[in-house]
C-alpha cells in the first residue's frame, strides 16, 4: 500500500497539548476531532517547536544544532537534509553532537546508592555525576521517555459516576422526594395519632438517605476505579522499559535502560532488536521492518552513512530528492527510525533524536490509546446488558401496575381521594423511586468491576512472582491453557552455560570438577609406573582442557581463539567488578527467589524499572560476559584454556595480537534457519588467503567438513572418521550437553580468476555484491567422499552444559497434574533434547523409548497434514526445530482446539509467540522483538513462573465466576421480592425501600467484588483440569446453585413478609409491628446474602464427580477452608455484618427500620445460616442431574423473548447447559 492511498483515509484522534508546559508535552486531553496522519505529525511538530526552536535560550549552550534541525533528517528521511545540517561533512555529525564514532560519549557511572536517573514520571532528575556538557545535552535534546498519559483524578471519576443515567434519575427522584418531604414537614399542619400525640414528620429523611446512599455507592466505585488505574499505570510503565547496548567511555560497551539513551550516543544493534531512538547507521549493514510506522511492507536495506553519502554525492543527479521519495533513482538509506525492527544484520548507529522528538515519539503522542477490554469483560458486559434489560422490563411493568393502582386510588370514593395534593405527590414519588431503585439493583454494574479488580489484583501479585502481564486477556486465557510449548534454554535450564567436555586434536577433555584431573603442572604428573598402570582410554577421559593444551599446535590454538573471540556478539561485562564488591552483602540477604529479594528490599533499593530489577537479579551471580549464553560459555573457555587477553583488544586491533588476522572483512550473524554463524578474515601471514571461521550446531557443521585436525595434522574425514565424530557428538548429547562444532576453511583468491578482493564473484550476494551469500559459503553440493579441498576443517567439538533449573521437574509434574501438557521445542539435537526432557520429567521412561514422542524439526516438517495431526498428541519433544516448525506446531495445536501457551526468547520465536493463545517471553535473555510479540514477560526466565501464571489465571476465572454466581442469586431474589411485595401491597410500597435496595446494591456489587476477586490460588487449584475453549460463562454447577439458592431465599423472605404477623403477633399487628415485620424481612434478606457469600467461596472442587458419596468430602463442603488466608474477604464480611447491625439499631427513619426483638434477630440469623445448609445440599447434587432434568429448551425460549433475542440473533446464549455438559476438563472438539 502506497503512502498516497492512506493519506486521506487514515485518521488519528488528536491530543491537545500545552506547549508552554515545563516538559513541552505534559498535559494531554483528548477531544472528538480526527485528523490525517500527516496532519497529526505537523500538529505534534508545531507543539514541540515552541520549546526547541531556539537553543540560544539555554545559557552557555555548546550544541550548534536544534531539535528541529535534527528532525529534518528522519521526517522525511533525507541525505539532502543531512548535507544541509552538517555542512556537507560526514565528520561534522560527530563534531556537532560532541561524540565519537568509536568511543561514544563519556558518561560517569551512577552513584553507588542505586538511585534512578529518572523518576516514575519520566522527568529528568539528572545524576549529579553527569558533566555539565551531558546535562546540557539532555536539556537541549530531551530524554528518551514519552510523557505518561494523564490518569483520571478521583474527582473526575466521581463526576463520571454521577453521569450514570440510573443515578441521575434516582438523584432527581430523591430531590423531588426531599422537596415534598420538606413541604410535608414545614408547610403542613401537624398530624396526631389515636392517643393525641403529634406524629413526627420524617418524610424528608428518605430523600436525604437516598442521596447519601447514592454518594456512597459512587464514592466506593470511584475509589476502586482510581486504585485500578494507579495499579495499571505502574504495570504499563514497566512494559516500555528495556535494556540497550551502548558504546561509551572510550569504547567500552554498556548495557543501560532505554530511558538513559541520549542524542549523540553510539548504540550497538543486532538482529531482532527494536531501534530505541532515531539514529544514523555508521557501521555494519542490516535490513529493517518499518511497516509499523510507514505502512509499507517491504524490507528496507540499511547501509553505513559514509557509503550512502559517497553514493548520494557522486551518483545521484537530483539531490533534492529524499529517501522516501526517490523517484527512479536508488538512494542508499542509513536512517534508522525509532520503533522499527532489525530483521537481519548488525551495526552501530549515532542517535539523533529521542523521546517526543523522535518519529516514534511524535506518532505515539498523536495517538490516544483506549483502555484494553478483555474477552471476559466483553462476555460479562453482554450478560450485564441482558440482566439490565430484564431489570428494566421488570421495573417498567412494576411502575405501570403501581401507577394504574395509584390512579384508581386517587379517584372518587377511594382511599387517596381525600389526601392533600402533597401527600398524593409523595405517594406517586414513592412508586417512581421504588421502580428506579429496582433498576439500580437489577443493573449488575459489579460484573465488569469484578473483572477489573481480579485482573488488577492478580497482575500485581503475578509481577511479584516474576510475571509481567502485558496483555490483560492473557491472564484470563492462561487459566484455560491445555498445553505449553516451552523453550529449553533459560526456561527449563539455568541459562548459565559452561564448556565441560569436548574433543580437540583427536583427544577428549573433561572439565567437570568431579572427575577431571589437571595434569598441566609437572609436579602433578604421575610417575611412570602409575601412568603405565592406568588405562590409556581412561586417562584420556580424565584430562582437562588445560592439561591437553600442551599437545595443541599454535595454529590450532589460534584458530580456536579466533573463532571464539571474533566470531561472537558477546561482550565484556564492565559492571562485573563493581558487582563483586557488593557480593557478600547481596548473598547474605538473598532469598530463594532473587526477584522477590529485589522487590522486598525497599530500604536498600528504591523503586526501579523492570529492566533494573532484572539487572540487579542477574548481578546476584554476575557473568564476565554479556550476550548469547553459548558464546559467553566459549569465551569463558577461551579465558581458562587459551590464555585469552582482553576481548576489546582482539576486536579493535586484531592485527596487533598473536592472531593471524589482518582484518575482519565480513560477519555472518547467527540465524536459526542456518544454525551457525561465521566471520571471514584476511590472514596476516599469507597475502591472498581469506579464512572463513564457522561455529554452530555440531552435526550441521560436521556435514560440511571434509577434514579434521587430529594429532596436529589435518587429515581427510573419511567414512570411518565421520562415523567416529558423529558418535562423539551423540556421546556428548546423551549427557544432556549442547554440542557445538568449530571449523574453518581457506579461500586463496590468487587461484580464483577475476577475484582480487573479497568476496569472490561465485560467492557474491546478488542483492549486495559487496557481501557474500551465506548459503554459498557452505557448499550446498559438498560431497564429503570427494577428497578435494572444498570441505571445511573441523577444529573442535565441545559440549556446553546448561544445568536444569531447580524445581523445574516439580513444576512440570504440577502441570501434568493440572491437565496441562508440556512440550519442549528446542534447537538442540535430538539426543540432547531427549536427555534434558527425561531429566525434566517432560518425557517418561516409556515415552523416551517411543520415537513418536520425540522428533527432529526436519522430520516433522516433511510429514503430511494428516500425519502431523496423528503425531502431535503424543509429541513431547521437537528438536533441531526452526521458527517455522514451532509456528506450525502451535497452529496445529490450536486447530485441535487446544489452548496453547508458548515460551520464547529470540526474534525467531516471535511468529509462534504471536500465534499462541498466550505468549511468554524471557525478561533476561529475550530479545525486544520476542517481548513485543509476547503477552507475559517472565522476569526471571524461570518455568516455575509459568506454573504461577496458570494458578493465577485459573484463580481469576474462578473468582469472577464466583462473583457472577453470587450476584445473580442476589439479583434474582431482590428483583422478584421487590416486584411481588410492591404489587401485593395495598399502599404500593415494596418490602425493601429505595435506601435498603441501595445498601443491597452496594453489597452485591462493590463489596462482593472486592471480597471474591481477591482470593489467592492454592496448590489444590492445579488438581482441576482446564475447561477448554467451549466452556460456557455460567456452568451447570453455577446454575444449580443460583436457581436453588435464589428459590430458597425467595421462599424464606415471602414467608416472613406475608406470614410474619401470624408467627410473631397472632395475625393482629399494629402499624409499628408491621414495620417490624418488614424490617425483619430486610434483615433476613441481608443475612442470607452474608452467608451465601461464604458459600460462594467453594466453586468447582467437585467437578466431574458423578456420585453423591464421592462429593461428600471436606474439599467440596468445607466453606471455611483457607478462610483466614484472604484478609480482604474477612474485612468485607466484617464491614457487611457490622454495618447491617448498625442499620438495624440506628437506621431508624432513614432505612425505614423498626427495632427488632431478640426473637426476630434469632429468626433473621437462623434464616441466614440456612444459606450454608442449602449450599451443602446443592454441592452434594451431581451436576449431570441438572443437565439431565433442566428444561433447557424452555430456558432458551425464555431468554429469547425476555432479552429480545430477535433484535440480536447472533448473540451467544447465557443459558448454555447442553453444550457445557460432559466437558470433563478437555477442550471441545
Amino acid at each position: 500500500m502506497g503512502a498516497d492511498s492512506t493519506k486521506d483515509t487514515l485518521k488519528i484522534p488528536v491530543s491537545v497539548t500545552d506547549a508552554n508546559s515545563e516538559s513541552g508535552i505534559e498535559s494531554v486531553s483528548s477531544n472528538n476531532s480526527f485528523i490525517s496522519t500527516d496532519e497529526a505529525r505537523n500538529e505534534t511538530r508545531s507543539l514541540i517547536h515552541n520549546r526547541h526552536h531556539d537553543n540560544d535560550n539555554i545559557s552557555g549552550n555548546q550544541f550548534k544544532l536544534t531539535v528541529d534541525q535534527l528532525s529534518e533528517l528522519h521526517d522525511p528521511k533525507s541525505l539532502h537534509a543531512f548535507n544541509n545540517v552538517f555542512d556537507n561533512d560526514y565528520n561534522n555529525l560527530f563534531k556537532y553532537l560532541k561524540t565519537d564514532a568509536k568511543n561514544g560519549i563519556n558518561i560517569p557511572k551512577s552513584n553507588d546508592d542505586g538511585d534512578d536517573d529518572y523518576n516514575d514520571q519520566g522527568n529528568n532528575t539528572t545524576n549529579s555525576n553527569l558533566s555539565e556538557l551531558e546535562k546540557q545535552r539532555q536539556q537541549v535534546y530531551g530524554i528518551n521517555k514519552l510523557p505518561e498519559k494523564q490518569s483520571k483524578t478521583i474527582w473526575q471519576l466521581l463526576w463520571e459516576g454521577l453521569q450514570d443515567r440510573t443515578m441521575i434519575i434516582l438523584s432527581a427522584a430523591a430531590v423531588v422526594s426531599l422537596a415534598l418531604g420538606l413541604y410535608e414537614t414545614f408547610g403542613q399542619p401537624p398530624e396526631y395519632d389515636n392517643e393525641g400525640k403529634v406524629i413526627p414528620k420524617v418524610d424528608w429523611v428518605e430523600g436525604v438517605a437516598i442521596l447519601i446512599a447514592i454518594l456512597v455507592v459512587i464514592s466506593v466505585g470511584a475509589a476502586n476505579d482510581y486504585q485500578k488505574e494507579q495499579q495499571f499505570k505502574k504495570l504499563n510503565s514497566k512494559k516500555q522499559d528495556r535494556s540497550i547496548t551502548l558504546i561509551r567511555n572510550n569504547g567500552e560497551t554498556h548495557v543501560v535502560s532505554i530511558y538513559e539513551v541520549m542524542v549523540g550516543d553510539v548504540i550497538s544493534l543486532q538482529t531482532g532488536e527494536i531501534v530505541p531512538a532515531d539514529c544514523i547507521l555508521i557501521s555494519g549493514e542490516c535490513e529493517c521492518d518499518e511497516s509499523a510506522l510507514t505502512g509499507e511492507s517491504d524490507t528496507i536495506e540499511k547501509y553505513p552513512l559514509k557509503k550512502c553519502l559517497d553514493h548520494f554525492n557522486n551518483d545521484i543527479q537530483d539531490q533534492s530528492l529524499d529517501i522516501t521519495n526517490m523517484g527512479n533513482e536508488k538512494i542508499l538509506d542509513p536512517m534508522l527510525i525509532s520503533g522499527s525492527k532489525l530483521l537481519s544484520g548488525l551495526g552501530t548507529a549515532v542517535v539523533t533524536a529521542v523521546g517526543v522528538n523522535s518519529v516514534h515519539g511524535k506518532t505515539m503522542q498523536a495517538l490516544n490509546v483506549d483502555s484494553e477490554v478483555t474477552p471476559l469483560q466483553k462476555r460479562l458486559g453482554k450478560l450485564a446488558d441482558n440482566i439490565s434489560l430484564f431489570g428494566c422490563l421488570a421495573s417498567l411493568v412494576l411502575f405501570i401496575v403501581l401507577f394504574i393502582r395509584f390512579c384508581i386510588n386517587i379517584s372518587p370514593h377511594h382511599i387517596y381521594h381525600d389526601l392533600p395534593s402533597s401527600e398524593k405527590g409523595s405517594k406517586f414519588m414513592n412508586i417512581f423511586i421504588v421502580s428506579i431503585a429496582l433498576i439500580a439493583v437489577a443493573i449488575p454494574e459489579g460484573l465488569p468491576l469484578a473483572v477489573t479488580l481480579a485482573l488488577a489484583f492478580s497482575t500485581t501479585r503475578m509481577s511479584k512472582d516474576g510475571n509481567l502481564v502485558r496483555v490483560l486477556s492473557s491472564c484470563e486465557t492462561m487459566g484455560s491453557a491445555t498445553c505449553i510449548c516451552s523453550d529449553k534454554t533459560g526456561t527449563l535450564t539455568e541459562n548459565r552455560m559452561t564448556v565441560v567436555k569436548g574433543f580437540i586434536n583427536g583427544e577428549e577433555f573433561d572439565d567437570n570438577h568431579d572427575n577431571a584431573i589437571d595434569n598441566s603442572d609437572d609436579e602433578n604428573e604421575e610417575s611412570g609406573e602409575e601412568a603405565a598402570a592406568m588405562n590409556p582410554q581412561q586417562k584420556k577421559k580424565t584430562q582437562t582442557s588445560i592439561s591437553l593444551k600442551k599437545s595443541w599446535s599454535k595454529d590450532l590454538s589460534n584458530d580456536l581463539l579466533t573463532n571464539i573471540v571474533l566470531n561472537s556478539t558477546a561482550f565484556e561485562n564492565k559492571d562485573k567488578d563493581d558487582t563483586e564488591e557488593n557480593d557478600n552483602s547481596t548473598t547474605e540477604n538473598q532469598t530463594e527467589n532473587p526477584f522477590d529479594h529485589q522487590l522486598k528490599n525497599k530500604k536498600k533499593h528504591k523503586k526501579r524499572t523492570s529492566s533494573e530489577v532484572v539487572e540487579n537479579m542477574v548481578n546476584l551471580n554476575p557473568e564476565p560476559y554479556l550476550g548469547s549464553k553459548t558464546e559467553t560459555a566459549l569465551l569463558k573457555f577461551a579465558d581458562k584454556t587459551l590464555d585469552k587477553k582482553l576481548l576489546h583488544t582482539y576486536r579493535s586491533t586484531p592485527e596487533e595480537t598473536e592472531l593471524d588476522v589482518q582484518e575482519v572483512v565480513e560477519t555472518i550473524p547467527f540465524e536459526s534457519s542456518r544454525k551457525w554463524s561465521g566471520i571471514v578474515v584476511k590472514l596476516k601471514s599469507q597475502r591472498d588467503i581469506y579464512r572463513l571461521y564457522v561455529k554452530g550446531a555440531s552435526e550441521i557443521v560436521l556435514k560440511e567438513c571434509g577434514f579434521v585436525v587430529i594429532n596436529e595434522d589435518i587429515i581427510h574425514l573419511d567414512d570411518l572418521q565421520y562415523k567416529d565424530m558423529s558418535e562423539k557428538i551423540t556421546y556428548l548429547a546423551n549427557q544432556a550437553l549442547r554440542t557445538i562444532s568449530l571449523a574453518h576453511k581457506d579461500y586463496d583468491l590468487s587461484e580464483i580468476s577475476d577475484s582480487s578482493s573479497w568476496p569472490p564473484k561465485f560467492l557474491q550476494n546478488p542483492k549486495n555484491p559487496s557481501t557474500c551469500d551465506p548459503d554459498l559459503l557452505l557448499d550446498p553440493n559438498f560431497d564429503r567422499t570427494n577428497s578435494d579441498n572444498s570441505g571445511m576443517v573441523l577444529d573442535a567439538i565441545v559440549g556446553v552444559q546448561d544445568p536444569l533449573r531447580e524445581g523445574v521437574r516439580n513444576s512440570v509434574e504440577q502441570c501434568r497434574r493440572a491437565g496441562v501438557t508440556v512440550r519442549m521445542v528446542t534447537g538442540d539435537n535430538l539426543n540432547t533434547a531427549k536427555a534434558i526432557a527425561l531429566n525434566a520429567s517432560i518425557l517418561t521412561e516409556e515415552q523416551y523409548a517411543d520415537e513418536n514422542c520425540a522428533m527432529e524439526g526436519p522430520v516433522f516438517r516433511k510429514l503430511s497434514q494428516e500425519q502431523k495431526l496423528e503425531v502431535i498428541p503424543k509429541l513431547r519433544v521437537l528438536a533441531r526445530s526452526s521458527p517455522e516448525d514451532k509456528r506450525v506446531l502451535v497452529d496445529n495445536l490450536r486447530k485441535m482446539n487446544e489452548i496453547v501457551a508458548v515460551t520464547g526468547d529470540g526474534t525467531n520465536d516471535a511468529p509462534a509467540l504471536k500465534l499462541a493463545d498466550v505468549g511468554f517471553s524471557m525478561g533476561i535473555a529475550g530479545t525486544e522483538v520476542a517481548r513485543e510479540a509476547s503477552d507475559i514477560i517472565l522476569m526471571t526466565d524461570n518455568f516455575s513462573a509459568i506454573v504461577s501464571a496458570i494458578k493465577w489465571g485459573r484463580c481469576v476465572a474462578i473468582s469472577i465466576k464466583k462473583f457472577v454466581q453470587f450476584q445473580l442469586t442476589v439479583n434474582f431474589t431482590a428483583v422478584i421480592l421487590t416486584f411481588v411485595s410492591a404489587v401485593a401491597s395495598k399502599s404500593e410500597t415494596s418490602v425493601l425501600t429505595a435506601v435498603q435496595l441501595l445498601w443491597v446494591n452496594l453489597i452485591m456489587d462493590t463489596l462482593a467484588a472486592l471480597a471474591l476477586a481477591t482470593d489467592k490460588p492454592d496448590d489444590a487449584i492445579l488438581d482441576r483440569h482446564p475447561k477448554g475453549r467451549g466452556a460456557p460463562l455460567i456452568s451447570p454447577a453455577m446454575w444449580k446453585m443460583i436457581l436453588i439458592q435464589s428459590s430458597v431465599q425467595i421462599i424464606i423472605t415471602f414467608v416472613l413478609h406475608f406470614r410474619g404477623e401470624d408467627f410473631f403477633f397472632n395475625g393482629q399487628a399494629t402499624a409499628h409491628q408491621q414495620q417490624q415485620i418488614s424490617s425483619l424481612t430486610f434483615n433476613a434478606f441481608v443475612w442470607l446474602q452474608f452467608f451465601n457469600l461464604i458459600v460462594t467461596r467453594k466453586f468447582d472442587e467437585a467437578d466431574g464427580i458423578e456420585t453423591v458419596k464421592g462429593r461428600f468430602t471436606l474439599n467440596n463442603l468445607n466453606f471455611f477452608s483457607h478462610f483466614f488466608s484472604n484478609y480482604y474477604f474477612i474485612a468485607i464480611l466484617l464491614i457487611i455484618g457490622g454495618f447491617q447491625v448498625l442499620i438495624m439499631y440506628v437506621g431508624g427513619a432513614a432505612f425505614s427500620i423498626a427495632r427488632q426483638t431478640p426473637g426476630m434477630w434469632a429468626t433473621a440469623i437462623l434464616c441466614g445460616l440456612g444459606s450454608l445448609l442449602v449450599g451443602v445440599i446443592v454441592r452434594l447434587i451431581p451436576d449431570h442431574w441438572v443437565t439431565k432434568y433442566f428444561p433447557t429448551k424452555l430456558a432458551h425460549k425464555l431468554e429469547y423473548y425476555v432479552f429480545l433475542g430477535f433484535l440480536h440473533k447472533n448473540k451467544e446464549p447465557q443459558f448454555d447447559l447442553e453444550n457445557s455438559s460432559g466437558n470433563d476438563g478437555q477442550p471441545e472438539k
